[in-house]
């Protein structure tokens, strides 16, 4: 029987039958019962209205509820009349027992209803963002970066060697010729990436030519000259570079955006484990399966 009572179908139909036909075994000495009671007041329709928003702001909440019309007031109250019947009535069925779907709902509701209480926390001052800040700033380096083209030899088809000196003799005519940074495609070989890089960064870099070529463009002065050749994993460059920044860490005043942001988000998962902590402090976790 208990087998029977947990099949979808069967669930379905008993709903069906307090829904159409409950009034029929419902004596009327049970509508005096308290359970069939549902006391509505200012706070439960406070309550709701934010669930239902999904958002914990009760000052605001009851400044909306004072000014609705009567209208507006009696269909929440009709709202949260029916959503309360269907709950009382499958619990009456038991229907979230053993139901691995509402247990997921349930727990994600409480890990939701957690985070409303960082509506209650402190804002946060320019003191603490500034403490922030001094803890994290490495996490707000700016990587290494450079902007450069390049004209390209490839040792694929022919000897190394022989790659670099077709690179020192075109170095010659790339300086000579005073070619600038936008005629660059004009000369040397098709490249696997790109042939202009604006201010990307030394991981890209080392990813496209390797870290050898990434240590060298670094090393370079900015000049109007073509430099090199310098080898990478697929042959040999001559680089024109016109800008090289090195990493660095940027001040408070720079980073304020993102520090706000970061910190805001510390802040709020900290609330809200303190928040579960203090739930799960009532319990007492008594765990069976530990090997001895």
């Amino acid at each position: 029987m208990r087998n029977l009572l947990k099949e979808p179908l069967v669930q379905f139909l008993l709903i069906a039958l307090v829904l159409l036909g409950g009034e029929r075994v419902i004596n009327a000495d049970d509508y005096a019962n308290e359970q069939y009671n549902i006391l509505i007041d200012d706070q439960v329709l406070l309550q709701f209205m934010q669930l239902q928003a999904k958002t914990f702001k009760p000052t605001e909440a009851m400044a909306a509820l004072k000014g609705m019309s009567v209208e507006d007031r009696q269909r929440l109250t009709d709202d949260y009349a029916r959503n309360e019947v269907l709950f009382r009535e499958a619990m009456a069925l038991n229907l979230n027992k053993n139901d691995q779907i509402i247990r997921r709902r349930l727990i994600q509701k409480m890990d939701y209803l957690a985070q409303g209480f960082y509506d209650e926390a402190q804002p946060l001052t320019e003191d603490d963002l500034r403490a922030y800040y001094a803890e994290h700033k490495q996490e707000y380096k700016k990587p290494a970066s450079a902007t450069f083209t390049h004209v390209f030899i490839s040792s694929d088809s022919r000897a190394v060697e022989e790659a670099k000196g077709i690179a020192d003799a075109l170095l010659q005519t790339l300086n000579t010729e005073l070619v600038p940074f936008e005629n660059a495609p004009r000369y040397g070989e098709r490249f696997l990436y790109n042939r202009n890089y604006v201010n990307r960064d030394d991981d890209e870099i080392g990813s496209h030519f390797g870290e050898a070529f990434q240590q060298q463009i670094f090393a370079f002065e900015i000049s109007d000259s073509w430099q090199g050749p310098v080898q990478s994993n697929y042959g040999w460059h001559l680089v024109l570079l016109k800008k090289n920044t090195p990493a660095y860490i940027p001040g408070f005043d720079e980073s304020s955006s993102a520090v706000f942001a970061d910190a805001q988000r510390e802040q709020q998962r900290q609330t809200k484990r303190q928040a579960i902590d203090k739930l799960m402090a009532k319990y007492k976790i008594i765990n069976q399966g530990q090997p001895e």
